[in-house]
């Protein structure tokens, strides 16, 4: 895997604001996973970075331990 960028959203207007913070990463030549994650908007772009990053991490280790029933997969075609 290989992070292709990251991108972090503008700030807001209030100090209760929230930020969206993008990671892209390259998992084979075609293969691709992007994560966005909300923020809070305070402290340094070094800050916010670090932070969202340490959240989507969490968030995609809950997902790999999500059992396979909990997705929405098409139903089975018949005949």
């Amino acid at each position: 895997m290989k992070i292709t960028h990251i991108k972090l959203g503008p700030s807001g207007a209030t100090p209760r604001s929230k930020r969206a913070l993008t990671i892209c990463a390259e998992l084979t030549k075609h293969e691709f996973m992007t994560i966005t994650v909300s923020i809070p908007d305070a402290g340094s772009e070094r800050d916010a970075c670090e932070c969202g990053v340490a959240k989507a991490k969490d968030f995609a280790r809950h997902f790999a331990d999500v059992p396979l029933q909990y997705f929405l997969l098409p139903a089975p075609r018949v005949g």
